[in-house]
C-alpha cells in the first residue's frame, strides 16, 4: 500500500509538470490534447492495483489459492502456547484473589497490599504455592504481620513472608 501512495504521489507530480511546461498556444494548442493523455495516465495509475485483485480473485474461484503451511507439529505448538496463556493468567488471577481477600479480611484499603507468589510444578505439571510474599504499604504497615503470615500459611499451606513498602 505504501509503495502504491508512493507511485500515485510521483505520478500525480510527474503529470502537474507535464502540464504546466506544456505549450497552450492558439485556442488551447496541445494543451488540450496533454491534458486528456495526463487524464487517462493517471487513471490507469489509479486503476493498477486491480489487476493484482482480480487475478487472486481469479485464483480463489479456481480453487488454486493455497494456504500457508504451518508445519506437522503447529498444532501442538498452539496447544502449547495456549496452556503458557492459561497459566500465566490463573497464576496472576490466584495473586490477584489472594491479595483481595488479605484487603477483605484485614481491613486494608484497596491498592495498599500485594501478593507474589513463587510457584512450584508437580511432577505431574500442576502448580502449587510455595512461598507468598506479602508487600505492604500506606496504612497498611501498622497491620500485623504475624498475623497476615499465620492467615496466608493456614490458607495456603505454604511459607508466607511480609514486607513493608
Amino acid at each position: 500500500m505504501k509503495a502504491y501512495l508512493i507511485s500515485l504521489f510521483c505520478a500525480a507530480i510527474v503529470a502537474s509538470l507535464v502540464g504546466i511546461l506544456s505549450p497552450s498556444g492558439e485556442s488551447g494548442g496541445i494543451g488540450r490534447h496533454l491534458g486528456l493523455v495526463i487524464a487517462l495516465f493517471m487513471l490507469c495509475t489509479l486503476i493498477s492495483p486491480l489487476t493484482s485483485v482480480i487475478r487472486e480473485l481469479y485464483d480463489l474461484a479456481g480453487g488454486t489459492v493455497t494456504l500457508p503451511d504451518y508445519g506437522e507439529n503447529a498444532g501442538e505448538q498452539y496447544e502449547e502456547q495456549l496452556g503458557n496463556a492459561l497459566q500465566n493468567a490463573s497464576t496472576e488471577y490466584f495473586a490477584e484473589m489472594l491479595t483481595q481477600t488479605l484487603e477483605r479480611e484485614f481491613s486494608i484499603p484497596t491498592g495498599e497490599v500485594r501478593s507474589a507468589v513463587r510457584w512450584s510444578q508437580g511432577e505431574d505439571g500442576s502448580l502449587s504455592p510455595d512461598r507468598v510474599t506479602v508487600v505492604l504499604s500506606g496504612s497498611a504497615i501498622w497491620k500485623d504481620p504475624s498475623a497476615i503470615e499465620h492467615f496466608v500459611t493456614k490458607l495456603l499451606g505454604c511459607e508466607c513472608v511480609t514486607a513493608i513498602e
